[in-house]
């Protein structure tokens, strides 16, 4: 009687460890099924359909198009193209921008005030009729002055552009001081915005358009205010090169032709 017990008993362990090896083994497959069908579904979610690739390749595409149109160039010797238009949007008080550098605008102003700095823009977008209204408003004070006609005309351009010259015409330029001090002359380099902006600009895609020492180029006098969107990179670029965005224009034009 004990040796059939003994017996049986072999048989029942042997038969134990067989269904647990076995019950051990469906685990591991179930775990290894589980954790494949977690890197299947990650992979699928992290690869792109076809249309997600020509959404992206659309925006890839129109960010690099108006990445271009943001080196608009506007002076004296190029003025506005005659069929520009643009949609604007409001970003301080009353004043216009660019829609698409409304978001870069709102951002500066509002890390300058986290660093404890006031921007205040105090021009804007404006229209050709209005530009001719503050250009001739700068003649007839250099006329006042004494000046002939022609003289004042020179002068007058000298610090305000001429009708559809002008970069705020565009929509891409501010003139931007700060509540403690809103002259637009050079005593604004003096003060705790101009500091910031010096130093921060670029980073939301503005140059200081029209800097000192750079008037030869510019024709337009030194204005610490006056600041310019042309997209992060390219700010970026004058910035490092201490360029104007007539003289990187012409460096881009002639690596083109090398």
């Amino acid at each position: 009687m004990k040796r059939k017990n003994a017996k049986t008993g072999k048989v029942y362990q042997r038969r134990s460890k067989t269904r647990i090896l076995r019950q051990s083994i469906q685990a591991l497959i179930f775990l290894i099924a589980v954790i494949l069908l977690i890197v299947i579904l990650k992979w699928d979610n992290n690869v792109p359909n076809e249309k997600e690739h020509r959404e992206f390749d659309d925006e890839k595409e129109n960010m690099m198009e108006a990445s271009e149109d943001f080196l608009l160039l506007v002076n004296r010797e190029n003025p506005l193209p005659a069929d520009y238009t643009v949609q604007l949007k409001k970003v301080q008080n009353q004043h216009q921008v660019d829609d698409r550098i409304a978001g870069y605008v709102t951002d500066m102003i509002d890390n300058a005030r986290k660093d404890g700095v006031e921007l205040l823009i105090c021009s804007s977008y404006r229209s050709v009729s209005r530009q001719q209204e503050l250009f001739n408003q700068e003649v007839d004070k250099y006329i006042a002055a004494g000046r002939s006609n022609n003289e004042a005309i020179a002068e007058a351009a000298f610090g305000v552009a001429v009708p559809g010259h002008s970069e705020h015409n565009t929509g891409l330029a501010l003139d931007i001081v700060t509540p403690a001090y809103q002259r637009l002359d050079s005593g604004f380099e003096e003060t705790e915005a101009f500091g910031w902006l010096a130093k921060n600009a670029h980073k939301y895609g503005f140059i200081l358009r029209y800097p000192k020492n750079k008037t030869h180029i510019t024709k337009i006098k030194y204005e610490p205010w006056h600041y310019r969107f042309v997209g992060v990179e390219h700010a970026r670029i004058i910035k490092d090169n201490g360029l104007t965005l007539e003289e990187y224009l012409d460096d881009r034009s002639n690596k083109g032709k090398n």
